[in-house]
């Protein structure tokens, strides 16, 4: 199953931002955290830490069917901001 991480809103007058856990067949959860670094190359963890995180507590079942080892980051859609 394919897992995306991105930044996006709360709500649409809120200004609140964070991060958005979408799995492959349209289910997603927010949360507001961002990976509070300016460093790149920690966001591939980031991401990977906070998927691994809502995964296990929204649809625990699924934590096993996620294939890690093939995670890709896109880097725009992660954001310190």
């Amino acid at each position: 199953m394919k897992v995306r991480v991105y930044h996006s809103e709360y709500g649409c007058d809120t200004g609140c931002c964070g991060h958005t856990v979408e799995m492959e067949d349209g289910r997603e959860h927010f949360e507001f955290t961002h990976p509070y670094t300016e460093d790149r190359s920690k966001y591939e963890e980031f991401a990977r830490d906070l998927a691994e995180s809502v995964i296990r507590k929204e649809w625990p079942e699924c934590i096993d069917s996620i294939a890690w080892d093939t995670l890709e980051v896109d880097y725009q859609d992660v954001s310190d901001s």
